[in-house]
């Protein structure tokens, strides 16, 4: 059997009232993606997280302690800024329309603003020395292509229950999550985003594997949560996933308290062959069957020797048909979208 297993992710109870029939919670363990890249495997071997958090030192193959670099960048963070414009939906038809009927295009675009996102993404430099433990702690240009696709079609996380899988610090899964609200406006100070009237029963789970990766996560979730009396009625959480069908079963079961997703959404995950069919197993476990979608955006690496072909393959395998909506060939980026035959 050449698909690895979860088995070291364990459960707690949780003991704090005997009344209570809360499931128990998935315990989060101590994993970085370097296992995988270095190593070629997915196996969780690793130690739970201590009570104060303290992961302990740093070890070697050989028990020695990584060196320090002293030429090391000082600052190896960044923070990278995005402002996403939302046409009207409203308008959509009517501005197209008077733009193909008029040669004066900025009086049109005047009278229809559109509405606009912004986000703080708070991570590593892409060449900072700590990118080598844990890919998830800088942004990739996969994320970015994705993001486009997400705003031109702001539909799909409408009243849905949306996952990110194999998040990073999470720049697709938050804007599905901003993209899930019913309202964006702007006012002259700044850009924010607000609910309407209508209530959202949108929900948004953002996802990674990597213990390093989900602390940037949840602070770039909490940065990026809207700043109006009037908050949004759409539903955010992180947790950890590591793939694979018997972590995704009990992740379904104690997490997602088995209800399924309507969308997946992946970006820049496809780093090693072995990966691949664990991630298959994940999200046949995990997306809704009827109706389901899971988006990935795939980008092409000299040095990562996974080819899109294996990856459609394996789909195929898994009983899922697939669908090119969006390429860009001089980069090498392809989104893919992903349903149940």
């Amino acid at each position: 059997n050449d698909k690895p297993q979860n088995n070291n992710i364990t459960m707690k109870e949780d003991n704090t009232d005997s009344t209570t029939t809360t499931p128990p919670i998935l315990e989060e363990v101590v994993w970085r993606d370097d296992l995988i890249r270095w190593e070629g495997g997915l196996n969780v071997d690793i130690k739970k997280k201590s009570d104060d958090g303290d992961d302990g030192d740093e070890l070697s193959d050989d028990g020695q302690s990584f060196l320090i670099d002293p030429f090391a960048d000082p600052d190896p963070f960044e923070m990278f800024h995005f402002d996403f414009d939302l046409p009207s939906s409203n308008n959509n038809t009517n501005q197209q329309q008077a733009l193909d009927d008029t040669d004066n295009k900025d009086e049109v675009n005047n009278n229809n603003p559109s509405r606009s996102i912004s986000l703080q993404i708070r991570g590593y430099k892409t060449d900072a020395e700590q990118i080598w433990q844990s890919t998830g702690l800088t942004l990739w240009r996969a994320s970015h292509y994705l993001c486009e696709y997400q705003v031109e079609h702001p539909e799909l996380f409408q009243n849905k229950r949306v996952l990110e899988l194999g998040a990073g610090l999470g720049l697709n899964g938050i804007l599905a999550w901003r993209l899930s609200c019913t309202a964006c406006v702007h006012d002259d100070e700044s850009r924010v985003e607000t609910s309407s009237s209508d209530e959202s029963t949108s929900e948004v789970c953002i996802t990674d594997g990597d213990s390093d990766a989900l602390v940037h996560l949840r602070d770039n979730i909490e940065r990026n949560r809207p700043t109006t009396t009037t908050d949004s009625t759409s539903k955010v959480s992180c947790h950890q996933l590591i793939w694979g069908k018997d972590s995704s079963q009990k992740f379904l079961q104690h997490i997602a308290h088995n209800q399924k997703y309507h969308v997946l959404l992946a970006s820049d995950i496809i780093y090693s062959a072995v990966i691949v069919q664990p991630l298959w197993e994940t999200v046949h476990t995990l997306l809704e069957k009827e109706g389901g979608v899971f988006v990935m955006a795939y980008a092409r690496r000299k040095k990562v020797p996974v080819s899109i072909d294996l990856v459609l393959e394996t789909a195929v395998e898994w009983g899922f048909g697939y669908e090119l909506v969006k390429e860009d060939l001089e980069d090498g980026i392809w989104v893919y979208e992903f349903r149940f035959r």
